[in-house]
């Protein structure tokens, strides 16, 4: 599901950036597309540490995780692999966990590869304006 997400919001992008509009006003808003992509992701995967907690496939190593923003954080710091270490999961949690990981990878590939070409597409359209 975070995937098909994150594909259709760059879907959304792309149509964007072929808008009529200026082309920063076109970067900036698909920009703010692949951010929301990513949090909305985050709070998905989130929401699934919650409810695999609650049905007792495992648990996170920290004083108190129950506050929903603890379940963010983490999710957060995996599906961006920067892998912080200060919470960590138990039991089954630790395949989600690296399914997020995964996932994350794949997304932040997607989205550079995005950014890549908007860049490039304002650089040529720089070049074409000052020919």
């Amino acid at each position: 599901m975070a995937v098909w997400v994150h594909l259709y919001l760059l879907s959304q992008c792309r149509k964007l950036m072929h808008s009529p509009w200026h082309l920063s006003l076109r970067v900036s808003g698909a920009s703010l597309l692949v951010l929301l992509s990513h949090l909305l992701i985050a709070a998905l995967f989130a929401g699934g540490f919650y409810a695999a907690a609650q049905a007792g496939l495992g648990g996170f190593k920290k004083e108190i995780m129950g506050d929903w923003m603890d379940y963010f954080y983490f999710s957060l710091i995996n599906i961006t692999t920067l892998g912080l270490g200060d919470v960590y999961p138990t039991g089954h949690l630790r395949a989600i966990t690296g399914i997020e990981s995964l996932t994350g990878f794949v997304i932040i590939s997607c989205t550079a590869q995005f950014v890549y070409e908007a860049i490039k597409q304002k650089e040529d359209s720089d070049g074409q304006e000052r020919s």
